[in-house]
């Protein structure tokens, strides 16, 4: 059983909170520095970076929040039905199979993670830390501070990832995977549509645009995956004919959801 079904809110997390779980090593990534390096260049960059991030805290440049829902799901196939308290269909979230074996000779899919014979249960998030950040940002570009700027907004996506990594660490200890539609086992980024019907993040000021990029753009949404066996994958390359049967199921076009897919 999941810790709570429904929705919970987290409005204005505090940031002290999250900074020490931010992912310096994707930071430097961002700068295209050599994140299993840690030169001169790296010290200075974290140096003005956590002077900047005590300023983001001290005047609250940025602000964070996120939605948490615990779903009943039955498993068909490689889909799962969401289902209501009373176990009525609300949503389908659907999922590629990897068409490559791995290393054990296993092919794939998230699908993989929930129980085919009973009813089982998922976790849906959806986090941000850049409220706030457009305007921090543009006030910063004003005083033709770009350095700052640019520091601003990758601080606010790693701090967003950090606050996805909190929830995932609080709420279900850490067990099973944190994924994303988008990310290499879910690269489908429609659906996030399903995530927001039933999240309702623009609750807490996340925004989903027709191309499903989300706003503040320092935000992140996805899955729960609480099965001790569960892991990281990639997808990597799908058949034509896979990729028509996914269309079928989602009741898209091929060449719309094609264009979608990471």
């Amino acid at each position: 059983m999941p810790p709570f079904l429904g929705l919970k809110i987290f409005n204005d997390t505090d940031l002290n909170s999250i900074i020490p779980l931010i992912d310096w090593k994707m930071y430097f990534c961002a700068w295209d520095l050599r994140p299993s390096q840690y030169t001169e260049t790296h010290k200075n960059l974290e140096n003005d970076s956590r002077l900047l991030l005590k300023e983001i805290i001290d005047k609250k440049l940025l602000r964070a929040a996120a939605v948490v829902g615990f779903f009943e799901v039955q498993r068909v196939g490689d889909s799962l039905l969401v289902l209501d308290k009373d176990s009525k269909e609300i949503a389908k979230l659907h999922f590629l199979r990897q068409q490559k074996a791995n290393e054990n000779g296993i092919y794939l899919s998230m699908a993989d993670f929930f129980n085919p014979r009973e009813k089982d249960f998922i976790g849906l998030f959806a986090a941000t830390a850049g409220l706030g950040a457009k305007e921090a940002g543009q006030k910063f570009i004003k005083n033709n501070d770009d350095y700052s700027a640019i520091m601003l907004g990758l601080l606010a996506d790693r701090l967003a990832e950090a606050l996805s990594e909190k929830l995932h660490r609080d709420i279900l200890g850490g067990i099973g995977i944190r994924a994303a539609p988008g990310y290499p086992a879910s690269p489908d980024h429609t659906e996030k549509a399903t995530i927001w019907k039933l999240l309702s993040p623009e609750n807490i000021g996340i925004s989903l645009t027709e191309s499903y990029v989300m706003n503040p753009t320092a935000s992140e949404c996805g899955y729960f995956a609480a099965n001790p066996g569960s892991r990281y994958f990639k997808l990597g390359k799908i058949g034509e004919d896979q990729l028509a049967d996914y269309a079928r199921r989602k009741g898209m076009d091929v060449k719309e959801i094609s264009s979608f897919l990471l």
